[in-house]
């Protein structure tokens, strides 16, 4: 069964300056939780029990926010803030956690080494740090599913349009897997190709369930143009011994990464948390489009 995870918290958030400034953009609040804090539940819901987050220097918030709170947690207890000690018990809910650093900003890749004595001969589920999905099931819980079905390597992703298609790696899907119409082989996979290059429209979407062996096949890329080392690259290798597969998920992606998936986001949460969907409906009803 695939226990650990592994979240990737680089980047130093420039496009939401001047709030991350001060405040890693994995920790921006949707209504009331930050970011990251659902990745977390997400991969506790999944079954995961052990999270590697690997952060960039000036993201020590991150630490601290998953680390004990034993004197807040005194606090509220003295004043009887059964709703506060709730809220903080929700952080952690019984996940071992340990943190990795990545120096300098060398690519995903290089940072994923980061978490390599953490995982071991071990699966894992990977995740980035600003793409949020809503799911009735878990997107972590589905492609581990993925994973133990199909016995392969599992990128997680969904169709998108065609002028979306350069943000993003693209993956060539080949024969469909167990039959229910949304694992395929990948049989390769582009970084960020111009829409007529695409081999198809399905994105990869910052979700994967991978054994360790990726560790060697990343110590077989280069560096590219900036210098930096690529998890395209390294399940280019993968999915050319026929070990990758694709896996369309089930979920409503928010890119966390700009201003217009936070702002989704945090409509979208706030129509259905229980302090603000009142009145969050209302103001909506109420704008003049």
């Amino acid at each position: 069964m695939v226990k650990k995870g592994v979240i990737l918290c680089g980047g130093q958030g420039t496009r939401f300056l001047p709030a991350t400034k001060a405040l890693p953009k994995e920790m921006l609040p949707i209504v009331d939780t930050p970011v990251l804090q659902y990745i977390v539940d997400e991969m506790i819901d999944s079954g995961i029990t052990d999270i590697c987050i690997v952060i960039s220097p000036g993201k020590e918030e991150i630490v601290r926010y998953f680390s004990p709170k034993g004197k807040l947690e005194k606090t509220l207890r003295k004043k009887g803030d059964d709703k506060g000690l709730s809220a903080l018990k929700r952080i952690n809910r019984g996940a071992k956690f340990i943190f990795a650093v990545q120096k300098l900003p060398k690519g995903m890749a290089d940072a994923l080494l980061k978490a390599r004595e953490f995982v071991g001969d071990d699966a894992f589920v990977l995740s980035t740090g600003d793409d949020l999905v809503k799911a009735p099931v878990p997107v972590s819980k589905q492609l581990i599913d993925a994973y133990e079905k199909s016995g392969k390597n599992v990128l997680g992703g969904q169709t998108v349009p065609e002028d979306k298609i350069h943000m993003y790696g693209c993956a060539a899907l080949g024969e469909e897997l167990y039959g229910n119409g949304r694992a395929h082989l990948c049989t390769a996979i582009v970084e960020k190709p111009k829409k007529e290059e695409a081999p198809s429209l399905f994105a990869a979407l910052g979700r994967y369930v991978l054994t360790s062996e990726i560790f060697d096949k990343i110590s077989m890329i280069k560096p590219d143009k900036r210098g930096e080392l690529q998890v395209t690259d390294a399940l280019r290798l993968l999915a050319d011994e026929g070990k990758l597969c694709t896996y369309d998920f089930e979920g409503y992606r928010y890119d966390m990464g700009n201003k217009a998936g936070a702002v989704q986001a945090t409509i979208s949460y706030a129509l259905e948390h229980p302090d603000t969907a009142k009145e969050t409906k209302e103001f909506l009803q109420g704008l003049k489009l």
